[in-house]
């Protein structure tokens, strides 16, 4: 007896790439991830410097692969804002923008304050311990190892941010990873900003312990919207910073 095929059957059989497809697809995956995470992490190093071009066959040739699983990989580039699409399908790096800095200062500010209003009710002994932990870490880098200092503050901040949800936490790595972009290739330049020592995170940390949420949220807001004041007026001082002013009133609304 013949067996007929129903509709549904048919369409799922039209759907499903015969197993050679689908393993190159699978491939082609995979590489464009690979590529993206290189890329990324050269356009975050300094190694491609802002407005630089990015050549998608000298990619494709040095990653032994098609230009199909690059397009990809610049396309995740260009959703996180590290790349620009220009004419032509060709990429580049994106320019340094004094808004778009004081953006991701702002953004931090607010983010981070949440999360760590949101997260305190809910640390653990061990975190605790991991936030004192830090503060002796932020003691030995303050001043010293700008790249220990900013690793200790990762730490701290997403100590807190992994209680307030997965989304929160991927949010604050990227906006520390666009603050990394400039500080590499705009800030390295500049004057330095001081980094705190570890004597202000003590006392966020005491408040967090005591599971005054709100006031560490206003200890952490209150630091870092001196630093990002600091930040932006010295990368372009002459730079009206009423967005990151803006940012300050909606955390600490009692800020002149």
């Amino acid at each position: 007896m013949t067996r007929t095929s129903t509709p549904a059957a048919s369409r799922r059989a039209r759907e499903t790439p015969p197993p050679d497809e689908a393993s190159r697809v699978k491939r082609e995956g995979n590489t464009a991830t690979l590529i993206y995470e290189e890329l990324r992490a050269k356009i975050l190093d300094g190694t491609f410097a802002p407005g630089e071009p990015i050549s998608q066959l000298s990619v494709a040739k040095t990653g032994g692969t098609s230009r199909g699983p690059v397009r990809e990989a610049l396309r995740r580039l260009e959703q996180e804002k590290l790349v620009v699409a220009q004419a032509n399908r060709r990429f580049c790096v994106a320019a340094f923008d004094i808004g778009d800095l004081e953006e991701v200062l702002g953004l931090h500010l607010v983010n981070i304050s949440l999360a760590i209003r949101i997260g305190t009710p809910f640390l653990t002994k061990d975190d605790i311990k991991q936030l004192s932990e830090c503060a002796e870490e932020f003691d030995k880098a303050a001043n010293r190892d700008r790249f220990a200092w900013d690793a200790t503050f990762r730490r701290y901040v997403l100590c807190f941010a992994q209680h307030a949800g997965t989304h929160t936490v991927s949010l604050i790595n990227g906006l520390i990873d666009d603050a990394q972009r400039y500080r590499t290739h705009v800030l390295a330049d500049l004057p330095p900003v001081s980094h705190p020592p570890g004597k202000p995170f003590r006392e966020i940390t005491r408040a967090a312990t005591a599971k005054e949420g709100q006031r560490a949220a206003e200890l952490f807001a209150d630091l870092f919207s001196r630093i990002a004041s600091l930040v932006v007026a010295s990368a372009s001082p002459r730079y009206d910073a009423a967005r990151l002013r803006a940012y300050i009133a909606a955390v600490l609304p009692d800020t002149p």
